[in-house]
């Protein structure tokens, strides 16, 4: 089997090998710039919040805010997220 053939389905800059790579470097890129953006104003929430300035923040923010935390949490401890219908498990009582 030759490589020619299967490079024949490629259309160059777009979804050859080459342009794939480069645009997963680009969304990298892109994703680092975005969190330390959101990182600026988490900070910035949590100055006001300890001067007790109000956050001017709506229920679908802070849901928002706590799901994409969730799943932060979870990428970092190499969790999956879980089944829709799965129970909470109940904290352990310390000994």
């Amino acid at each position: 089997m030759s490589n020619e053939n299967e490079n024949e389905n490629y259309t160059v800059g777009l979804d050859d090998p080459e342009s794939i790579i480069a645009m997963r470097r680009r969304h990298v890129e892109i994703a680092l710039r975005m969190q330390k953006l959101a990182c600026v104003g988490l900070a910035e929430w949590e100055a006001k919040l300890a001067s007790g300035q109000k956050l001017d923040m709506s229920a679908a923010d802070a849901k928002a805010l706590l799901d994409v935390g969730m799943e932060l949490e979870r990428a970092a401890i190499g969790g999956k997220k879980p089944d829709d219908d799965a129970p909470i498990p109940w904290p352990k009582k310390p000994h």
